[in-house]
């Protein structure tokens, strides 16, 4: 990224003007839509287009059957992949989250989020950043998919029929595939919170040369030199070699606090589950990282870490674990798209169309999240660039954002 990314119209015409839309009008028309929620992304689409002219022109072109998601985002992923083509290791952070219209009883074509009451659709996304001593340098989406949860068939279904059925736990290896074998000479890390363990995933991502970074949700069947073990007490009963501090984020306040950690690692190999489609393939070989805050033996905060790039020293293991620090970037980002952008109060009446705003919304809050990264290093460097509170607070209230100038 460079300094066009401060210019909302520079921005806009990277991420789109080079877009073929089948009209030289529609791709400009995009431009200017895409200049318009850059430069006041919290407004509603008619104060954002300004004109009755500007906004009609705005709906035609979200009605365009033609135009989808996808392809209003693609020009920005492949800026990100060839951006990611770096002799430094790029952490593409992956999560899903709901976006909820719940509340909008006349928008169509809706699934179910939640507890199945709620109505809305579910986007997941891969955030490509570059790990720094200050934190991470943000490169921007490199893929995203958005899908909505339709009413699952109640009656009887077989085991094999549950095992060819693409499940919603498919798309962490669906964005390894979408985004592609790593180039000769890089080193893509894939990181995912506990959402991500998934055994066919971890497979899929080694066959395509990614590295993986997860945090364990399951007690998995390993093989170590000890023998068969069980992967969470095996990492459990190990005692810290060394600590580190870190500054972790409170979910709940999203305030920050510096916490002592203590660090084990140790190799092992992960076994394939025993039934389902994975049954019978062969163990991956691992490195576990266990870090947890001494202050409660982990009762407050533990992770549990399988990584495919080798852990072969102390200095390996913490920076493992700063990497996976780093995934709070997304949750940050879905701040910017939600709170920021204002994604799930926009009024329109179709799936199709929520889902072709968010085709110019995703790529704008990732411009927002940049902006906040420059702006924190700014203030930390006294650099001419002023920083800007609002901008600052952005992700935690709904005040009106002011864009830095």
């Amino acid at each position: 990224m460079d300094s066009n990314w401060l210019n909302a119209p520079q921005w806009a015409e990277e991420q789109w003007g080079a877009l073929d839309l089948g009209d030289v009008r529609r791709t400009r028309r995009a431009v200017s839509i895409g200049t318009a929620f850059a430069g006041c992304p919290e407004d509603s689409l008619p104060r954002q287009c300004g004109s009755w002219g500007e906004v009609k022109a705005a709906y035609r072109l979200l009605d365009d059957e033609h135009l989808s998601h996808e392809v209003l985002s693609k020009l920005h992923w492949h800026h990100t992949r060839q951006a990611a083509r770096s002799a430094l290791p790029v952490l593409f952070i992956q999560d899903t989250t709901e976006i909820d219209f719940s509340s909008h009883t006349a928008t169509t074509e809706l699934g179910h989020i939640g507890d199945a009451r709620g109505r809305g659709f579910f986007m997941h996304s891969a955030l490509a950043v570059t790990p720094t001593a200050a934190g991470a340098d943000i490169l921007g989406l490199a893929w995203q998919h958005v899908w909505t949860r339709t009413e699952r068939y109640k009656g009887h279904e077989t085991r094999s029929a549950r095992a060819k059925r693409h499940t919603e736990y498919d798309v962490w290896a669906d964005a390894v595939q979408a985004i592609g074998t790593v180039p000769a000479n890089c080193t893509w890390v894939s990181v995912g919170d506990r959402g991500s363990d998934v055994f066919s995933y971890l497979r899929t991502a080694r066959s395509l040369q990614w590295q993986v970074l997860m945090r364990v949700a399951q007690n998995r069947r390993v093989e170590t030199s000890e023998g068969p073990q069980r992967l969470m007490e095996w990492m459990r009963a190990k005692v810290p070699v060394t600590t580190t501090v870190l500054h972790v984020r409170d979910p709940q306040t999203h305030s920050i606090a510096a916490v002592r950690l203590g660090i084990t690692f140790d190799t092992c190999h992960v076994c394939a589950p025993r039934n389902g489609p994975e049954r019978g393939f062969p163990a991956q070989q691992v490195w576990c990282v266990r870090a947890f805050d001494l202050e409660t033996a982990g009762e407050k905060l533990e992770w549990i870490l399988v990584s495919t790039l080798p852990i072969e020293t102390v200095e390996d293991a913490l920076e493992r674990t700063r990497w996976y620090a780093l995934r709070w970037n997304i949750e940050d980002y879905h701040k910017c798209l939600k709170t920021g952008c204002r994604m799930e109060a926009r009024q329109l009446r179709s799936a199709d169309r929520l889902q072709r705003l968010l085709g110019f919304l995703a790529i704008v809050a990732v411009r927002l999240l940049w902006l906040r990264s420059v702006s924190v290093v700014a203030s930390q460097r006294s650099l001419s660039l002023r920083p800007n509170r609002k901008l600052l607070d952005l992700f935690y209230t709904r005040q009106r954002s002011i864009i830095l100038a």
